[in-house]
């Protein structure tokens, strides 16, 4: 918001929250079944969690899409011309397709993807939703940002693409070498069996 100091919104901070749930739980879906195959996971990780990672992520979609619509209908409602302009940057200029790919692919096709009881229970395909909500939370942001500094028409800088590959690289090179020191289980937990057996 300190991009465009003029407009104000009291859900704006939640409605970012919101979207880092959707892409942190999509990161640990992604990571949960890369290292489903792999022990100690292999021997922990069932069709019940996997699915209840789905519905967890069900959960925060329908909460990032309720966050995003109720600062739109408190904008939409209130009607006044400083909290609109944040909007109509938004709604012209190219930028306009970029909000309907948000309400497409952050919302409505994962939401009823999610739905499939079939889907959410096999790790692949959960994978692949988790995937696209991830890439969808990218843009998110960019829709977020970008429209402060060229609200005319849809800029995308060659360094929009690179600067996230390259921190997100280095961030999960850092992830990843962290990772391989540590154990994936709390083995020393009391209630590790009966996780275990839950599942």
């Amino acid at each position: 918001m300190s991009l465009e100091p003029h407009w104000f919104s009291t859900i704006y901070g939640f409605l970012v929250i919101s979207g880092q749930l959707v892409a942190a739980m999509a990161f640990a879906i992604g990571m949960t079944g890369w290292l489903a195959d792999v022990e100690p996971l292999a021997s922990v990780v069932s069709l019940g969690y996997v699915n209840d990672l789905g519905n967890l992520l069900l959960a925060f979609v329908m909460l990032w899409a309720y966050c995003a619509f109720s600062q739109l209908l408190i904008t939409w409602s209130g009607d006044l011309p400083e909290e609109i302009r944040w909007y109509l940057h938004r709604s012209r200029g190219g930028w306009n397709w970029l909000r309907l790919l948000l309400l497409l692919f952050h919302f409505a096709v994962p939401f009823f993807l999610l739905f499939s009881r079939r889907l959410k229970d096999r790790a692949q395909s959960l994978m692949r939703i988790a995937a696209l909500l991830f890439v969808a939370h990218l843009l998110d942001v960019f829709w977020l940002i970008t429209p402060a500094f060229f609200p005319a028409q849809l800029h995308v800088h060659w360094l929009d693409l690179v600067a996230p590959l390259g921190m997100g690289g280095l961030w999960l090179t850092v992830f990843v070498w962290q990772l391989k020191r540590r154990s994936l289980l709390p083995f020393h937990d009391p209630r590790l069996q009966e996780i275990i057996q839950h599942g």
